[in-house]
């Protein structure tokens, strides 16, 4: 019987670089999406009918992210060249991280068109 490798999709056992090339970029995200809505709400209220109009700032959070895939290209690439032991935890923390950030994208693409 041959051995097969499975892929599985784990959070955990990888290393620390990992995890902060993984979710440093979705928490600067966050930060900064919560910093915009809440400054939003101070100025404006509840009302996000012109949150669409506020300029530059959601295409710096999209450039942000494009950012972040090509760090995290390269750091899977490295981690690929070098033969770590621990490339499939890599490549899920990765991902999750990529989620995390899009996840914020759609959020606030949201606040723009909800109403």
């Amino acid at each position: 019987m041959q051995a097969m490798h499975h892929f599985r999709l784990e959070l955990r056992h990888a290393t620390m670089p990992t995890y902060v090339a993984s979710y440093l970029f979705p928490f600067l995200l966050f930060v900064y999406e919560t910093h915009r809505v809440g400054r939003w709400i101070f100025d404006y209220g509840m009302n996000f009918s012109n949150y669409k109009f506020m300029g530059y700032e959601y295409l710096l959070m999209l450039v942000f992210v494009a950012l972040q895939i090509i760090v995290e290209v390269a750091f899977l690439l490295g981690a690929w060249l070098g033969r770590h032991h621990d490339l499939d935890h890599r490549i899920t923390n990765v991902l999750a991280g990529v989620g995390c950030s899009i996840g914020i994208l759609v959020f606030d693409f949201a606040l723009q068109h909800a109403l």
